[in-house]
């Protein structure tokens, strides 16, 4: 079976994308988490994709200002180089 590659937005501890990344262990889970990306580089959940083997990558939402397409450009350079 082919996995999708998937990338996981978190914000805070990630409480979902660990039970994610924990399924995703499974041979048969349709999906292979390959980035986990926050808007918080403070967010709990970084730490923890990290120790499970996961990149993790913060784009800081605060430095953008009012500027959200410069933002979505930002987490799309992300996404992409993933």
């Amino acid at each position: 079976m082919t996995r999708l590659r998937a990338a996981i937005l978190i914000s805070g501890r990630g409480t979902n994308m660990s039970a994610i990344l924990e399924a995703a262990q499974q041979s048969d889970y349709p999906v292979s988490p390959v980035l986990v990306l926050s808007n918080n580089p403070d967010a709990g959940g970084l730490a923890s994709a990290k120790g499970a083997g996961t990149a993790a990558v913060a784009v800081d939402h605060k430095p953008f200002g009012k500027d959200r397409e410069a933002f979505e450009r930002a987490v799309q350079a992300v996404l992409i180089d993933h």
